[in-house]
């Protein structure tokens, strides 16, 4: 597929080197516990879905910083699998690239991540790419690299683009609220839109979200599936759709990607978001968070013959 000549997304976030590990149960005490399937590749929440996005068909770049070893140049082959522009990507000597490990319990798909965070400096304002920020569509982030990333934010707002913030899971922080008014699209997960605007309704919690003044807000929560709102529009609720769940590492990821990347193929919002949760079904089929990006004709014939799950309590 022909890629745009303008970066359509671009994401800065953390880079890291996935060990996945699927096993029959986590390990209690001492002992050895058989590996049924492994698999290493990229990941982290904006670098993945980077990924799946130039794997539906958008053209991304990822600006970030990784050390100067087996990891880094890992991580970097992964980049170039998926057709992630790295020119932005920048190499620390003397530092280490982030990894983590990720063990998977089959049947459920329930995981224990064990998290080796890397020692790479921080992006600073100066080192921003400044000319592709001016030229992107939508620049995607998760609050990594700060206080950079809010130079970035202005810097695309003011240049006419668009901004996305993935808000993961156990990674509300309050220094966050300084960049709400700045994004456009603020997806978060269920846990964070708990402690960013307080307990309630997933609907009352799109209204509170969007007194930021984004133009999209949506809220997702796994087999529940999402809420999203547009504007003043009224709340909509997108269910999650069935499969044959082996792992769940990187389906958020995958849900940004895809929704970006629908969006910027010019599909409305609704469209966006069922394809996204598409994918991100799709995406928990295989092993690893990049274990299956699907691509666009993967995701359409998914949804033609795709039952969506029970509405859940």
């Amino acid at each position: 597929m022909a890629r745009e000549t303008v970066p359509g997304i671009v994401g800065i976030g953390m880079s890291v080197l996935d060990l996945v590990q699927l096993l029959v149960a986590f390990p209690e005490g001492e002992g050895v516990s058989p590996v049924l399937d492994a698999a290493i590749m990229g990941g982290g929440p904006v670098p993945t879905a980077l990924c799946a996005a130039s794997r539906y068909g958008a053209a991304c770049s990822i600006v970030d910083r990784i050390g100067c070893d087996w990891k880094g140049r890992l991580v970097g082959a992964d980049y170039e699998r998926f057709g992630v522009d790295r020119s932005h990507l920048r190499h620390e000597a003397g530092r280490k690239t982030t990894l983590g490990t990720v063990l998977v319990r089959r049947g459920d798909g329930e995981r224990h991540l064990i998290f080796d965070e890397g020692d790479c400096t921080p992006l600073s304002a100066h080192e921003l790419p400044r000319a592709l920020l001016q030229r992107c569509r939508i620049l995607h982030l998760n609050g990594r690299h700060w206080p950079a990333c809010l130079d970035a934010a202005r810097l695309v707002r003011e240049s006419g683009g668009l901004v996305s913030f993935d808000g993961g899971a156990h990674r509300f922080d309050p220094k966050f609220r300084e960049l709400f008014p700045l994004i456009d699209l603020l997806i978060v997960a269920g846990e964070f839109a708990d402690f960013a605007v307080g307990m309630g309704t997933r609907e009352e919690q799109l209204v509170r979200l969007s007194a930021w003044g984004a133009r999209v807000v949506g809220i997702t929560d796994g087999a529940r599936g999402s809420w999203f709102r547009e504007g003043e529009s009224d709340p909509f609720h997108q269910p999650a759709y069935e499969v044959e769940v082996v792992d769940t590492t990187g389906c958020g990821d995958v849900f940004h990607g895809i929704l970006l990347a629908a969006l910027t193929n010019g599909q409305s919002l609704r469209e966006s978001v069922a394809q996204a949760s598409a994918g991100a079904a799709l995406s928990a089929t295989a092993l690893g968070g990049r274990g299956f990006l699907p691509t666009r004709a993967e995701v359409r014939g998914f949804l033609a013959a795709a039952p969506l799950a029970m509405e859940h309590a």
